[in-house]
């Protein structure tokens, strides 16, 4: 099962992330859905760092990825990091809609849990 979760801020927005947990076996056709939710959450994090130039707190490893958002950004920063994010927590919610066994996706603050 893959697991993934956001926290926001009192504004709504994401301010942190994580991604964890594998869906099958890696020969399997759920590897695909593996590969899926890794791909977008790591884009996220491409997007903070590449397009914002933001540097937030990443940590990876196997099926594992967290992410946190710098406590000083500023208000402009907070809102375009919202968006990447937010475009991320969209892929994952589809994700778990067509394949709600093996992804759950919990959004603290926002509109609940997708997934069973």
């Amino acid at each position: 099962m893959i697991e993934a979760e956001v926290r926001r801020d009192r504004a709504g927005r994401i301010t942190f992330f994580r991604v964890q947990g594998h869906a099958g076996p890696a020969e399997s056709w759920k590897a695909l859905v593996c590969a899926a939710a890794s791909t977008l959450s790591q884009t996220a994090v491409l997007g903070l760092e590449n397009v914002l130039g933001l540097r937030p707190r990443v940590e990876i490893r196997d099926g594992y990825l967290s992410c946190a958002l710098p406590p000083d950004l500023g208000e402009a920063e907070r809102w375009r990091a919202n968006d990447v994010l937010e475009t991320m927590l969209a892929g994952l919610r589809a994700l778990a809609e067509t394949h709600p066994a093996l992804v759950r996706v919990r959004d603290e603050g926002g509109e609940g849990t997708c997934g069973s």
